[in-house]
């Protein structure tokens, strides 16, 4: 995969990423397994929650630079956890992922600025590798 991401990005396309961390939440495990090995594709460390009270404790214990959560989770919604994101850090940015449409999406957006959430991107499933990099190319940026 990194010899396919040095093809189609360029030989520098690691560089400003230096050692952030992505918590990833999605209670599939393949999917956030999956989104996490993207994230270290692009420079990224990458810890994975599968639900929200997983998400907590990660956010606590590892810091991290940006969230990437599933809306449609058992338990704790996607939703949900943007609250608990907006009272952990608001200028934390979260990447809003869900296979059920952009309804779904503009809805969380929606709710995430009126949280106080700074930055709340979003992409649909499946997600792809290049959405993803373009999200941590603008939390590197920052």
């Amino acid at each position: 995969m990194m010899a396919l991401l040095h093809w189609k990005f360029g030989p520098n396309w690691m560089e400003a990423a230096s050692a952030q961390t992505v918590l990833v939440v999605d209670d599939r495990k393949d999917v956030a397994v999956t989104l996490a090995e993207m994230c270290r594709a692009c420079g990224f460390d990458a810890e994975v929650a599968e639900d929200g009270v997983g998400m907590l404790g990660l956010l606590q214990r590892h810091r991290p630079s940006c969230v990437i959560v599933d809306v449609m989770m058992p338990d704790q919604d996607g939703y949900e956890a943007m609250k608990d994101i907006a009272r952990f850090d608001p200028s934390l940015p979260v990447m809003l992922v869900t296979g059920h449409g952009d309804v779904w999406l503009q809805m969380g957006v929606t709710l995430g600025r009126a949280q106080g959430l700074t930055a709340v991107h979003t992409a649909t499933k499946p997600v792809r590798v290049h959405a993803v990099r373009a999200f941590l190319e603008t939390v590197a940026s920052r």
